[in-house]
């Protein structure tokens, strides 16, 4: 302490270092107590603010990458063969217990199937006819999936618009590209509304209309499409995305978007290779020279033939010899000097791990996109375990697919050509126009339009094994005749069961029995059902009052 109170400098320095090292000593238990998931100060590096996420810059580089790199044009081809195949099948399943509450399980079975194979039939038709269904007329509905599903993957998203079809007064569906849909320069809006990237939302968030750009001549010219028409409340647009997006996104990312930089690096490293690999294949060979070799020796420039192995000798050349342009195969080497020597070029190119760092680089690309590598690849070394485990993780991918797919745009497409139908009197549905029009019906309604979704049935590793393992499961009693035909054919086992019956009818009606109604021996397997009535019919067989007419 110095004199009369006052503090030295030295008193000053010892209370400014106790300070700091307590202020320290405070931050330490700051950090200790608080996890930020560096493993050390500055190991994580800058956090970084995803809000502000360039939506357009995304777009044009995984567009690129679909133009000219492999491995992005090979992974997304996988995913639509597997996922979209030829499209998905839409098979109509009204819901009879809500329908016809009145009658019995078996006659609600029937009636389902009936109208459920009168609606699937003319969507069938409806869907295959591109110039009825597409409002380009180039596409039917199995194309117009696969387009949707590509440019929303590649692009992150678009939108489905319901237009008029005037000569039939169905809907006709047109697609926009996620690239077109932007901010006008100068627009209105309802209050509480605000547009964000092509997106009209209201206060709530949810979507209110899609501000499609167009180019008109010079121009530029926008056009607003709402997402419900104003008095019928019908679905006319929707936007359609190609990855997960968080709950408050308007917009979506490119499904390759994390892993653009891998999958353009990977491709560098591949041309680089195969580059090199030319270059040495170019550079036969070098001569190598050690101390005591002359200077400005040319030992490769004194390389001829004899003329009887080269042709007629040119007329200003007497030397009975022509040079050798090109080596050919037989080519001796006489005129090295003393310290020349030569030598291969060097075949260490391309790299010997090259293929094991594509292997890495690829698992982890797929890794990511939740396929299996052997899918992608198309390579299937491993075990019959390994690989029909791969298969199995495919499938539950495929089935998620299958579902989103459907959601997304399959099934409103279906019901608003259900519903169109009805309302061009096309197609009669008993008490459905009411509860088109009265929300208190809304169930009947949704059991009306009820439509299961089948895509491509992949064939099994060994259909042998799975068709014995599930008549195992159900011997047991581990399993359902509904879940098994859902997973082998996409149908449910009352729709199995009547579309089967309906085949066996039409057999016998032409003389033909069916190899699944006879026993082993190859005898009926139902001896007594021709003396037996099992509720007016025989098993395989149908009744005298049967009728499609039936109401």
């Amino acid at each position: 302490m110095g004199f009369l109170g006052f503090k030295s400098r030295k008193d000053k320095e010892i209370e400014a270092l106790v300070a700091k090292n307590k202020y320290q000593a405070q931050m330490i238990d700051a950090i200790k107590q608080t996890w930020t998931g560096e493993k050390f100060p500055g190991s994580f590096g800058l956090t970084k603010i995803l809000e502000q996420i360039d939506y357009w810059t995304l777009r044009k580089r995984s567009l690129q990458l679909f133009t000219e790199n492999p491995y992005a044009k090979g992974i997304i081809r996988r995913i639509l063969r597997n996922e979209i195949h030829t499209g998905l099948t839409a098979s109509a399943n009204p819901l009879g217990s809500i329908l016809w509450p009145d009658m019995d399980d078996m006659k609600q079975a029937e009636m389902s199937v009936k109208y459920g194979d009168l609606m699937s039939q003319q969507f069938e038709l409806y869907a295959n006819n591109y110039e009825l269904f597409d409002y380009k007329k180039q596409l039917t509905f199995g194309e117009f999936q696969e387009l949707v599903r590509r440019e929303a993957i590649l692009c992150g998203d678009g939108v489905i618009i319901s237009r008029v079809n005037r000569y039939t007064g169905l809907p006709a569906w047109d697609w926009i590209n996620g690239n077109n849909i932007r901010t006008p320069g100068d627009y209105k809006v309802a209050s509480g509304h605000k547009i964000i990237n092509g997106v009209e939302i209201d206060e709530y968030g949810r979507h209110v209309a899609y501000y499609i750009q167009k180019v008109v001549g010079d121009d530029i010219k926008f056009e607003r499409v709402p997402v419900k028409g104003e008095k019928s409340g019908r679905q006319i647009s929707w936007m359609v995305y190609g990855s997960e997006k968080k709950a408050d996104d308007v917009r979506g990312e490119p499904l390759l978007a994390c892993v653009l930089g891998m999958l353009k690096d990977i491709d560098r490293y591949k041309d680089a290779e195969v580059r090199a690999a030319v270059i040495n294949a170019l550079i036969a060979f070098t001569v190598q020279r050690d101390d005591s070799s002359p200077i400005g020796s040319r030992p490769t420039a004194g390389l001829q033939r004899p003329m009887h192995e080269v042709g007629p000798i040119a007329a200003e050349d007497k030397t009975g010899h022509q040079p050798i342009q090109l080596m050919q195969p037989g080519t001796v080497f006489d005129d090295l000097a003393p310290g020349e020597k030569v030598v291969s070029y060097q075949t260490n190119r391309p790299n010997v791990n090259y293929a094991a760092f594509e292997g890495a680089i690829l698992d982890a690309i797929c890794w990511s996109l939740e396929v299996p590598p052997e899918i992608v690849k198309l390579k299937f070394t491993s075990s019959y375990s390994a690989s029909r485990q791969a298969n199995n993780e495919f499938e539950v991918y495929l089935k998620y697919r299958n579902f989103k797919n459907a959601k997304d745009f399959c099934q409103i497409i279906y019901e608003e050509f259900i519903i169109q139908s009805v309302l061009n009197n096309q197609m009669e549905l008993p008490g459905f126009v009411l509860a088109c029009f009265d929300s208190s019906k809304w169930r009947i309604k949704a059991a009306w339009l009820s439509c299961a979704w089948s895509g491509l049935s992949r064939p099994s590793v060994e259909r042998t094994k799975d068709v014995k393992a599930a008549n195992d499961a159900l011997d047991n009693g581990l399993t359902t005749f509904d879940d098994e035909c859902r997973r082998l054919s996409g149908k449910s086992f009352r729709q199995t069961i009547q579309i089967l019956k309906k085949e066996i009818d039409y057999a016998h009606q032409m003389g033909f029995n069916p190899h699944i109604l006879e026993d082993n021996n190859g005898k009926n397997a139902y001896p007594d059902a021709e003396s037996e009535e099992l509720d007016g019919e025989v098993p395989g067989k149908g009744t005298e009052d049967d009728s499609d007419n039936e109401d």
